[in-house]
């Protein structure tokens, strides 16, 4: 059984957040912007979805407007 995977929401700390555990943790990020989604709920660079895959495995994102 796979270990679950949180899902954490930031109040636009997103992205120092995800690199940070991929520091501490390793593995890679992967960043998706509200701008390259097409999102308008929240600020062009925010992020949208963040992902950390590796040996530990999480989401995150900015909480939108």
């Amino acid at each position: 059984m796979p270990a679950p995977a949180p899902y954490l929401h930031f109040d636009g700390r997103a992205r120092e957040a995800i690199t940070f555990y991929a520091t501490v943790f390793g593995g890679e990020s992967e960043i998706h912007e509200f701008s390259a989604l097409g999102r308008t709920d929240g600020p062009p660079d925010a992020v949208a979805h963040g992902i950390l895959r590796g040996p530990v495995q999480l989401f995150c994102a900015d909480v939108g407007e």
